[in-house]
């Protein structure tokens, strides 16, 4: 065992102890298969893609709780992910707020087989295979041969270019959720804010909380887009692992 893979271990036993983090450690096989983890505190095992960028999701979540929220008065009722992957993020969310519904959005075919599964014994999650966009489009992906947690959306056509699925605006899906207003909303779309930020953003004020992974360095000014929308609105930000947690209240 070299002192990479001995340090990684020590981590998940830190973590999730002896019976749970020693088996968790076979996501990092290189045979890209379908492991089941089982984690303390999560009611139902989920699956992971071995080797894949599957790992570095599941220890965002999991492992270094990057959606753990430093807001102690927070308890959501509606929650939307957008960007869901293969639903992580919403596990973590149904485990954290059991009471919550939360609608997860992903675009990508390959990541929607393993999002199902996933969420099946979870009645509070429910999924729809979109994107979401500046204005109502048809998009595709438009690097379908990267690895399943980077994939970004285009609206232009090209032989070369993922699966077309419906693009939606945050407000729509907003509306979508059936309330006036979104709790927790989580972004994780790869370049995409920039653009929905640029393109108005008075929906901001249907979100109590918003967690948002920023991505200039594949998409320059997403930041600044970001922080043109929030001026004149009162707010608090917290820094946890790599997303910005922008309490609106």
């Amino acid at each position: 065992m070299n002192k990479t893979t001995l340090k990684r271990g020590l981590r998940y036993i830190s973590r999730f102890g002896w019976r749970a983090g020693l088996p968790a450690m076979r996501i990092h096989s290189p045979s890209d298969e379908i492991v089941k983890v089982r984690l303390p505190g999560v009611k139902f095992p989920f699956w992971i893609r071995s080797g894949t960028s599957d790992v570095e999701t599941f220890e965002e979540v999991f492992l270094t709780r990057q959606y753990a929220l430093p807001f102690p008065d927070f308890e959501p009722a509606q929650i939307l992910d957008l960007g869901a992957n293969i639903g992580l993020a919403s596990l973590f969310f149904a485990t954290q707020w059991p009471e919550a519904r939360i609608l997860a959005v992903e675009p990508a075919g390959s990541n929607i087989g393993l999002l199902d599964k996933n969420i099946q014994e979870w009645p509070s999650i429910t999924r729809l295979q979109a994107a979401v966009w500046a204005q109502p489009a048809r998009v595709h992906i438009a690097n379908p041969h990267d690895e399943p947690n980077t994939y970004r959306m285009t609206a232009d056509a090209g032989e070369s270019l993922g699966e077309e699925v419906p693009a939606y605006t945050v407000e729509q899906l907003i509306d979508r959720q059936g309330g006036k207003r979104i709790d927790l909303l989580k972004m994780d779309i790869e370049g995409t804010e920039a653009e929905i930020f640029r393109h108005g953003a008075d929906w901001i004020s249907r979100v109590s909380v918003l967690v948002i992974e920023l991505h200039d360095r594949i998409v320059p000014g997403c930041a600044q887009a970001l922080y043109r929308a929030l001026q004149g609105r009162r707010f608090q930000q917290e820094i946890v692992g790599g997303n910005l947690a922008i309490d609106l209240r």
